[in-house]
């Protein structure tokens, strides 16, 4: 998998710098999404059921998706050790979107990054290496 993309942004668009202890929720699976986030410092897991799916870390962005398709959160996001986020509400990420085409591409690239991460992870079980399937005993 390819590394994650470090973002840039203005200071004005950054918004408030928000702070969470060790296993503070940042959101959780289902809520409404009004925010994008970007790691300043500390580290980030996006869980579902349970499951750690990614580590988000300085200069990485995450939950852009919900501001993207304006659908409820597709996960959880829990501080892992003291970590703080910039916040970029949903008026200045599109603004960004709609007026910083690298800014647009980088999220672009960021989502597709991930998409392919979850589909390698879903691979059928004829993909993997003969060494890597279950045996059945009979």
């Amino acid at each position: 998998m390819s590394a994650a993309i470090t973002f840039s942004i203005p200071e004005e668009a950054a918004g408030r710098v928000v702070s969470y202890p060790d296993g503070g929720v940042v959101f959780i699976r289902g809520d409404v999404g009004s925010d994008a986030y970007i790691v300043k410092s500390g580290l980030v897991e996006i869980r579902e059921a349970g499951r750690a799916l990614e580590t988000v870390r300085p200069g990485e962005l995450f939950g852009e998706l919900a501001l993207v398709d304006e659908g409820p959160r597709s996960a959880s996001a829990v501080a892992v050790g003291p970590t703080e986020a910039a916040v970029i509400d949903r008026e200045t990420f599109h603004r960004l979107v709609r007026n910083d085409p690298d800014f647009a591409l980088a999220v672009m690239h960021e989502m597709a990054r991930r998409l392919r991460a979850m589909n390698a992870m879903q691979r059928p079980m004829e993909d993997l290496p003969v060494v890597h399937r279950p045996r059945h005993l009979a």
